[in-house]
């Protein structure tokens, strides 16, 4: 949470300037043509798919029930989500974007599907 805060608590500039080095590095490392759009968002569901590993495992070791360990998950991350692009408005040159906390809860949804699903078929 500290790190997506400080992530969020860039100018928009700033956060311009690192997506942009992101893409020339693609670029000029693995050839391939991506544009900064794409990274900032996959870097937001990467973000929060994370977050919600994190949650998932505060939550296992408190012996949750598998199903409310994925929904409080699920919860907490769009909460977060939704923090944080508040925080945003309050960042110059950046603005806070419901698109964006969709963007976030998909990456944390697909975590928690991904956890499910590795779970259900590999450790049974």
């Amino acid at each position: 949470m500290i790190i997506i805060f400080g992530f969020s608590n860039q100018t928009g500039s700033e956060s311009s300037g690192l997506s942009t080095q992101i893409v020339l590095w693609i670029q000029n490392h693995l050839h391939i043509t991506i544009s900064e759009f794409l990274i900032r968002k996959v870097a937001h569901m990467s973000e929060y798919a994370i977050l919600s590993l994190t949650f998932i495992y505060g939550f296992y070791k408190s012996e949750f029930p598998t199903n409310k360990i994925y929904l409080f998950s699920f919860i907490c991350s769009f909460l977060y989500a939704c923090t944080d692009e508040f925080h945003q408005l309050f960042t110059g040159g950046r603005a806070g974007s419901p698109i964006d906390v969709m963007i976030d809860t998909t990456g944390a949804f697909l975590m928690i599907l991904f956890i499910f699903i590795l779970k259900k078929n590999v450790f049974q």
